[in-house]
């Protein structure tokens, strides 16, 4: 016999479900265990091929679709540009080009500054040869780059693991071998660093910077120069030996593709600390590569990813298992 209460009980039951955060929600038709990183490391929009029209425009267009790639992946919780936006040396009109990428990113997203974007004068003194910036041009770089892309450095934090954010700061860039620091922190960005670690010892921590790590690269590298990696070396190296709970540092800067053997390789975990340096490939070669970075309670896994033949590749896996004491608090489901 039709019970008509049962009936509108029933659909009221029905109806509420479907409104309710926990119904049927399309969004809640699969669920993950993780948070998912990607990478856009120094995208240099348009391009520095700045003298082969053809080329320079077909660059522009791979940059513009492996945005749409990212775009397309629903499971993103974040991107990371490490720095090198713009082309070369961070004019108003360069910041104008490059957000016509970097703004095209629907994905949430965070920035930090590159070498190109603080340390180079927009006027220099030889045409077409880049050349250090004086302190009072680093300022107004410094002060550019804040209006367009946010701070010079920040923390963000991810189910129970621990982002940081770091950017060439110091005015007074010091010279090495007649160049400048690539990325040279401030006193002040180290102390803002170390106590974010100081108050975060029990999260696994990620830190993103344009630059690698001293000794992490192979010596037959043309990048392996001490101006290339991140300064004061041994200031960093101090606190990061000091903070076990770091185990990944993100870079670009040295354009290192998959192609590359500094690209995985035994020498990128850094001497005497729990750190891995993972090497971003550049956008600016004949393909373009992201690394993802899948955050999970208990560990940490790296894929690459090509937007040239569309596939991951796998030989390029990595995973990095949380010690027992900084096991990470289950993240809430997508």
């Amino acid at each position: 016999m039709f019970n008509k209460k049962f009936f509108h009980v029933t659909a009221a039951l029905l109806l509420a479900a479907c409104l309710s955060p926990l119904g049927f929600s399309p969004s809640r038709a699969w669920a993950k265990d993780y948070q998912r990183v990607v990478v856009l490391s120094d995208v240099h929009y348009g391009s520095k091929e700045t003298s082969n029209k053809a080329l320079r425009a077909q660059k522009m267009a791979n940059k513009v679709k492996a945005v749409q790639d990212i775009n397309s992946w629903k499971d993103v919780d974040l991107c990371v540009f490490t720095g090198d936006m713009v082309q070369l040396a961070g004019s108003k009109e360069e910041y104008k080009l490059a957000r016509q990428l970097t703004d095209k990113v629907t994905q949430p997203k965070t920035f930090l500054a590159g070498n190109h974007e603080v340390v180079y004068s927009e006027m220099p003194a030889v045409k077409g040869k880049l050349q250090p910036a004086d302190p009072y041009e680093r300022m107004t770089h410094l002060k550019s780059y804040q209006e367009n892309y946010g701070p010079l450095y920040s923390a963000k934090t991810m189910g129970n693991y621990l982002l940081l954010f770091l950017s060439p700061d110091e005015i007074d860039g010091h010279i090495i071998h007649n160049k400048p620091y690539a990325v040279e922190l401030s006193q002040a960005e180290l102390t803002w660093l170390k106590a974010q670690l100081k108050a975060n010892r029990n999260k696994p921590t990620l830190i993103f910077c344009h630059t690698p790590l001293e000794g992490t690269i192979l010596p037959d590298n043309s990048e392996n120069e001490a101006r290339n990696f991140t300064a004061p070396a041994k200031d960093i190296k101090d606190i990061l030996a000091k903070n076990p709970q770091v185990l990944i540092w993100a870079s670009g800067h040295t354009h290192t593709p998959p192609t590359d053997p500094s690209f995985d390789n035994p020498i990128n975990q850094y001497k005497g600390t729990n750190v891995l340096n993972v090497y971003n490939p550049a956008w600016e070669g004949d393909q373009i590569w992201t690394n993802s970075y899948y955050l999970y309670p208990d560990k940490i896994t790296i894929r690459t990813y090509s937007h040239k033949t569309h596939e991951w590749l796998p030989q390029f896996d990595r995973t990095i298992t949380l010690p027992a004491n900084l096991t990470a608090a289950a993240v809430p489901a997508a």
